[in-house]
């Protein structure tokens, strides 16, 4: 069996868990396990952070594990569903949904459901993926309030600069422009905007990659933010080789020896996740 292994630290995800809600203690946290846990196992992911009120994953199949995991916090999509079918699929599952677009207001009018369904209305303040425009939001807002199909709404956005220079000041004035006095929970902070701006800090935050241990802000390590890392890596030296002045060793020789060089060879490469 080869000697590879990453081990998964739960007690640093709650500890990191624990920094969010220091950091912002008047506001629920909605935990982002998307990608089977950034890639770190959804269930190792989801019991580290078992003392976070929700989970935000991507697709359905995620929001039903957890579920049906015995996981009882609030769940939600955070691309919403991709088809009317999904509805009834989250309904059963109480599952929130992302409404980030028209098109999926009009799957929420037009279908009929055993439940209706919490969501959560995507506000697009610059990060241009998702999210209905600033203009067109209060009558998606409206349509929404009307909805039989929607048991209840919260209001969101996600910020694109809120881990550099631009921070979070044009996108967050749009935001409040048009909500801010509206009596729904609204969310819009990320692990940047967590660390870096309390204003931010509203029913709601979504933290993500601080939860595993990685800086969202360039330059400035985890120490700093009293992060700890989530994953360790580990492997075994198998093999040993001699290079002489010259001779290069790896694709690309990318290294060339400029003295007699005694070199270890690790039990790791691509196949593991480990880049060239």
């Amino acid at each position: 069996m080869r000697p590879i292994q990453a081990t998964v630290s739960q007690h640093a995800l709650a500890h990191n868990l624990n920094v969010v809600k220091q950091l912002s203690p008047n506001s629920k946290v909605m935990s982002v396990v998307k990608a089977n846990g950034y890639g770190h196992g959804l269930f190792n992911v989801a019991h580290g952070l078992h003392a976070a009120d929700g989970f935000a994953v991507l697709g359905l199949n995620e929001a039903i594990d957890l579920r049906e995991a015995g996981f009882t916090q609030t769940i939600l999509l955070l691309e919403g569903v991709f088809d009317a079918r999904e509805l009834n699929i989250a309904a059963s599952y109480h599952v929130d949904v992302v409404v980030h677009c028209q098109l999926q207001i009009d799957m929420l009018q037009q279908a009929s459901l055993i439940a209706p369904l919490h969501v959560h209305l995507k506000m697009n303040t610059g990060m241009n993926r998702l999210g209905l425009m600033p203009e067109v939001y209060l009558q998606a807002l409206n349509a929404l309030k009307g909805c039989v199909n929607v048991s209840g709404i919260t209001l969101m956005t996600h910020f694109a600069t809120a881990d550099e220079a631009l921070g979070v000041e044009k996108p967050l004035a749009i935001f409040n422009s048009l909500v801010k006095h509206l009596p729904y929970a609204k969310s819009v902070a990320n692990s940047a905007s967590i660390l870096r701006y309390p204003e931010t800090h509203l029913d709601w935050v979504r933290p993500g990659i601080m939860l595993y241990g990685a800086t969202p802000v360039s330059g400035t390590p985890i120490e700093y933010f009293n992060l700890k890392p989530v994953m360790q890596l580990t492997s075994q030296l198998i093999a040993t080789q001699i290079l002489a002045v010259g001779e290069s060793v790896g694709y690309g020789q990318r290294f060339t020896a400029t003295q007699p060089t005694r070199i270890g060879i690790v039990a790791c490469g691509y196949a593991d996740g480990y880049p060239r």
